[in-house]
This record gives structure tokens, sequence and C-alpha cells, in this order.
């Protein structure tokens, strides 16, 4: 995978409605199986805490972020579930726009024009908003909508696109 992935999740589409027959899955799993094929393969650089910000990852915000957040929840308890557990209700870990009742709902972000995703509010999350990001900057329900189609459009539809085309090559 181009992107480095170790693993990919695959859905059926009839997952949005219900549990998909066995049939369904085994077409979803080969459809997967091509797009991985006609992708490429990638050899991910090894990532730990001790290369953090360092080499072909310096600067990434991103990365540096999941290491404190990573780090900070494992200080927690020996035990990861205790530990996520206490993160959550703490607010160490705390998902933007997300509803479950264990989530804080403290932490906001907003994606920028380049298409990066910024924190408008950390909340206790262990990290501290980019100097680029906006800290006085309110989502509201159109930039909510906004963000959420810009990923369908960059994304979804490309690799929609990308898929169709492998499904439709001489085999």
């Amino acid at each position: 995978m181009h992107t480095g992935a170790e693993r990919l999740i695959v859905k059926t589409a009839a997952e949005a409605h219900r549990i998909p027959t066995v049939a369904e899955n085994v077409e979803a799993l080969e459809i997967a199986a091509l797009a991985a094929q006609n992708a490429g393969g990638f050899a991910p650089a090894a990532i730990d805490a001790a290369t953090a910000g360092t080499g072909a990852w310096a600067g990434s915000e991103v990365l540096d972020e999941a290491t404190v957040l990573v780090h900070t929840v494992l200080g927690l308890n020996e035990d990861i579930g205790a530990a996520l557990v206490e993160a959550f209700a703490r607010g160490l870990l705390d998902v933007p726009y997300c509803l479950h009742p264990d989530n804080a709902g403290r932490a906001r972000s907003y994606i920028e024009s380049d298409g990066r995703l910024r924190w408008s509010h950390t909340g206790a999350l262990p990290v501290r908003a980019s100097a680029r990001s906006s800290a006085d900057r309110r989502m509201t329900a159109t930039d909510l909508l906004q963000a959420l189609s810009y990923v369908e459009q960059s994304f979804d539809r490309t690799a929609a696109t990308n898929l169709d085309r492998a499904l439709q090559a001489p085999r």
C-alpha cells in the first residue's frame, strides 16, 4: 500500500444496513486485494518513539502528536484497557464531534484550505494547537459538512475511480 498501512479494514456496502453475508465479505476482500495489487507495494519506515520527529518524519506534527497521545495513555496504567478508559474519562483522549457518552467532547478541529487537519480547541488533550491553528475558529454545521465533503471528494472519489479502472482492466 502506498500509505505504508500494515493492515486494511475491509467493509462491505451491506454493512451500512445489516450484517453482510459470507459471499458479500468474500467479494469485498477480493476487491480490496485487487485494489492493493494494482496499487503496488510500499515498504514503510520503522517508526517508534525513538524516531518520532527525526529523519523522514521530521516536522510531522501528526506523528509528534500521536506519539505524545500514545505515551500519555500508556503511562496511565499497565493495563491498556484501563488506561484507555481513564484517558477518555480525563479527556486526555477526546475525539472531535464524537457523540459517544465516554468522549469528553471538548476537542475541536477543522480542515484548512490545504487539506490539513488543525485543532481549534484541544480540550484536555496533551497536545497544543499549532501556531498555524486558529484558536478562535468556530466550526459551524456548514463547515463540518464542507470538511466531510472535502474528505469524500479528495480521497473517496479518487479511490473509487481508481478501483473502477482496476476492475475494468484485463487480467
